[in-house]
């Protein structure tokens, strides 16, 4: 094992990972947000498989639970800012599907495509 932690590491990338997508929540960056969401999966995926492999030392453990705060913190301010934000999508969605099937059945009653 390298004198610098790999589960520590992981979790110091994690927590400012989670600002930055908080940011974007917060100002509406939507497009931005599935690639910042995939690298925080990867960087949990891989914690899952190392963290049992690894002891941490008291002073890691601490700065772990430290970083764990903020980073649950930031996560529950994502998804309340990301939830309604997809509610509202599957919304126009459902307007999108109607108003197409409202079209669909005019053009068949005046046989215009």
């Amino acid at each position: 094992m390298s004198s610098q932690s790999e589960v520590m590491h992981c979790y110091e990338r994690i927590a400012p990972l989670t600002e930055r997508m908080l940011a974007q929540a917060r100002t509406g960056q939507w497009g931005e947000l599935p690639a910042q969401e995939a690298q925080y999966s990867s960087l949990v995926d891989l914690l899952k498989v190392i963290e049992p492999l690894e002891s941490l030392t008291e002073s890691q453990v601490a700065r772990k639970y430290q970083l764990l705060s903020r980073i649950n913190s930031n996560h529950s301010e994502i998804c309340s800012l990301v939830i309604p934000q997809l509610a509202y999508l599957g919304e126009v969605g459902k307007s999108l599907e109607q108003e197409e099937a409202f079209q669909m059945a005019y053009s068949q009653v005046t046989g215009i495509r």
